[in-house]
């Protein structure tokens, strides 16, 4: 059995011309200057007070019915003058109609000069319109009619365009002004107006025909293929993994399953159709399609929606870069050859909906294997490329893109993979529009389940597909993409989908503190059983990382499910209390260090802290005894030994500070955040009592650990009491040197290069920056002294 590459590109070769029974569009055009006998030149756009004068010289129109010609306001109601009394002056008016008449005939897929003759003027007003109809022959070589609303104020009016068993509603009102609408359709479809329900509609009817003399146009018949593409596409749908036991997709493919066949078991999740023409991203639109390509997206519109599937226009980018070789005699010739592809990214992006509506999906990843026809691929492959010559060691290179429309199918049932497989970008903004959606069906009462059910389809994608790489992990974490997709999942009340989520990804080490709130909002609505396993593999697969984002997640928790303090949290209170870094931080894999902040120390102290009163209240409940256990105290220990990673400026007095001001989860009152104060005012009280002197001479301490010649000139230098200065006069690579040995010291020196004379000289001047920094210091520290003494005086 043929894939359904093969099938529809089979398919699409039986679509002989391009074109339909009808044609649409919207003009910028310059407008005419109509003159209508008896009333004269008329406002465009239409005055009130002129529809009304055009109604009192105009005609009741009427209709045929055989070989009679009649009357009938319950057939038809409108008023018509014809265009014998009607006088459209302008060149640009020419020229525009003139310009338009080869762009319906290719939207017609009419060959040859099409021209077009003016037949009546019609007025539409209040309450007019027409039953279903088709036009007669009124001129020699006739073969359709041009409807062109000219600009007027009105509601209603939509014209109705049957051909066959397929219809269109056309609504040719515009709010520019200047614009023009228009509508050709042949001479066989039957056709309506609907009532004019305020205004008046201003039309000009135009007969197209041909002077050629050769057969009239009929109508692409486009019927049997847009069947057979239905028919197609719906055996697809149906093999789209929606339903038990059909199987499940792996990659691009399917694997076999009981309901699909071996062959319709390779059917890739989505098909890519490259198109003819050539569009700007600024211009593409459903709409805006020209020639074939606009006939193969009606019709693969029309079989899209019938068989249950997605359509949409996107633009097709493929950007390849290699290496590449000479292929002349000499290494000197500019003929270079392709050797190898070493990057190709293949990507749709710029996404419209077939009504042409703008979608908020990011680029869309695809493969060959989804090309129709795969021919296609070779018109990528023939890409002009960019060659780049040999520079250094690195050899030529070269690089080429290819861009174009192209129309991008998919199952719906298989959306949900197919947006989840295309990454977070693409895939996190369709869930936020299908959440609103829900929540705007939610709120008119409609009562449908679907975007709430196609919401929890994409979401369970989601999460199969998230990334498994670690560092693709932490920087979704860090993106906030993790949190937008907990809040989605916490929305959606899907408690599966987010347990294995929280259990998958977040407890793997894909965390950071952005994911804190809707964790705790998820975990505060399990039972307690749930929330300690949770919590506890959470900890385990985050501390040693992050241990600033997981104590406030263990404080946060617990302080809104206090039922979780005590044994059921104790795991988890182990596993952090473990993994308090005792060492200074080395850089991660990211090349950031481990996060340490004054939060770790405060939030770890409360958290611990609840969870011994919660232990020790269950062990004997006089509230005189102390807690059996003292998880807070082993942490205080940790903080106050370890100041080599416990910075006291950067962090102990920080967080003592935000206990007393209210900022910090752990209670003043606590008895950690008691001991944790007295340690440092003890501290501040040590530091601001101890004298600071002025330097009595010229000496500056310095630790140089260079000792080549000029850095022990430099040492002798800062060592002597009555050198103030002293000038270097050495190349640059000399100069720069001795800076930097000078930066790594933080010496109390002051720098500046004289350029005048060869080598240039780096004069150093001593300062007082040591002292003015420990002047500095001295003010901070009672500061804080104060503060910490003194809350309420801050």
């Amino acid at each position: 059995m043929p894939n359904i590459q093969q099938q529809l590109a089979a398919l699409l070769k039986r679509i002989d011309r391009p074109g339909d029974f009808y044609a649409t569009g919207t003009l910028d055009m310059h407008p005419p200057r109509l003159r209508v006998e008896g009333v004269g030149t008329i406002a465009l756009p239409l005055l009130p007070v002129q529809a009304s004068l055009l109604v009192e010289v105009a005609e009741q129109a009427p209709y045929g019915r055989g070989s009679e010609t009649l009357v009938d306001t319950e057939v038809r109601r409108t008023w018509q003058i014809d265009a014998a009394r009607l006088t459209l002056e302008g060149q640009r008016w020419l020229d525009d109609l003139d310009a338009l008449m080869p762009r319906i005939a290719e939207d017609l897929g009419v060959t040859g000069e099409v021209e077009a003759e003016l037949y009546k003027l019609l007025i539409y007003d209040a309450g007019s319109f027409f039953v279903s109809h088709r036009d007669s022959e009124k001129c020699p070589g006739m073969f359709a009619t041009l409807v062109m609303i000219l600009p007027s104020e009105f509601s209603g009016g939509e014209l109705i365009v049957k051909h066959q068993n397929r219809e269109v509603r056309l609504d040719l009102r515009r709010e520019d002004p200047a614009a023009i609408a228009y509508a050709a359709f042949y001479a066989d479809c039957r056709h309506q107006v609907l009532p004019i329900t305020d205004g008046c509609r201003l039309a000009l009817i135009y007969n197209l025909f041909r002077r050629d003399g050769g057969p009239l146009p009929q109508a692409p018949d486009h019927d049997s293929a847009r069947g057979a593409l239905t028919q197609v596409l719906s055996q697809w749908s149906q093999v789209d993994g929606r339903g038990e036991g059909q199987g499940e997709w792996q990659g691009g493919d399917r694997i076999e399953g009981q309901d699909a066949s071996q062959d319709q078991a390779k059917w890739p999740r989505k098909l890519v159709l490259p198109l003819e023409h050539a569009y700007t991203e600024a211009e593409l639109g459903f709409r805006k399609l020209k020639g074939i390509d606009a006939t193969l997206a009606a019709m693969l519109r029309d079989a899209a929606a019938a068989s249950d599937c997605d359509l949409h226009l996107a633009m097709l980018k493929v950007r390849e870069s290699g290496w590449a070789e000479y292929c002349g005699r000499s290494r000197w010739d500019d003929d270079f050859e392709i050797g190898e592809v070493d990057e190709c990214v293949q990507e749709l992006h710029n996404w419209r909906r077939p009504d042409d509506s703008a979608s908020s999906m990011g680029a869309l990843p695809f493969a060959d294997h989804e090309l129709c026809p795969p021919e296609r691929r070779q018109d990528i492959i023939d890409a002009e490329a960019e060659f780049h010559e040999a520079t250094g060691n690195e050899g030529v290179t070269f690089e080429r893109q290819y861009q174009c429309a192209a129309l991008v199918l998919w199952p719906r049932g298989a959306r949900g993979a197919v947006l989840a497989q295309g990454g977070l970008d693409v895939s996190l903004p369709w869930l936020s529009e299908l959440l609103a959606a829900t929540n705007a069906a939610a709120t008119a009462d409609a009562g449908s389940p679907e975007p709430l059910a196609e919401a929890r389809a994409l979401a369970q994608a989601i999460c199969a597909d998230w990334p498994a790489q670690d560092h693709a992990r932490h920087y979704a974490s860090r993106k906030g993409q993790s949190a937008q997709f907990l809040m989605a999942l916490h929305r959606l009340g899907d408690t599966r989908t987010m347990i294995d989520f929280i259990a998958q990804c977040i407890a793997a080490g894909g965390y950071g503190e952005q994911d804190n709130p809707p964790l705790v909002a998820f975990l505060g609505e399990l039972p307690t059983e749930h929330a300690s396993a949770l919590l506890d593999a959470l900890i385990k697969g985050n501390a040693q990382r992050d241990p600033s984002a997981c104590a406030r997640l263990l404080a946060d928790l617990l302080a809104r499910k206090p039922e979780l303090a005590g044994e059921p949290a104790k795991p988890a209170a182990m596993t952090l209390l473990d993994a308090l870094p005792t060492e200074r931080p080395a850089p991660n894999y990211h090349g950031a260090p481990q996060k340490v902040t004054p939060e770790l120390v405060t939030a770890t102290l409360a958290a611990l802290d609840s969870i011994d009163q919660s232990i020790g209240e269950a062990i004997d409940p006089t509230p005189a005894k102390p807690p059996a256990v003292h998880l807070a105290q082993e942490a205080l220990k940790r903080f106050l030994y370890h100041l080599e990673v416990y910075d006291p400026d950067q962090i102990l007095i920080p967080a003592a500070l935000a206990v007393q001001t209210g900022k910090a989860p752990l209670a003043a009152s606590a008895p950690m955040a008691e001991q944790l104060k007295e340690a440092m005012v003890a501290r501040l009280r040590q530091r601001v009592a101890a004298p600071i002197e002025p330097p009595a001479d010229w000496r500056r301490p310095a630790k140089l650990r260079c000792q080549c010649t000029h850095c022990q000139q430099l040492g002798r230098f800062l060592d002597s009491p009555t050198d103030a200065s002293w000038r270097l006069k050495a190349v640059k690579k000399t100069r720069e040197h001795v800076t930097a040995e000078i930066g790594k010291a933080q010496c109390d020196l002051d720098l500046k290069t004289e350029t005048r004379g060869t080598p240039h000289t780096l004069v150093c001047t001593k300062n007082q920056a040591s002292y003015a920094k420990a002047l500095r210091q001295r003010a901070a520290d009672s500061d804080n002294l104060h503060a910490l003494l003194e809350p309420n005086g801050l």
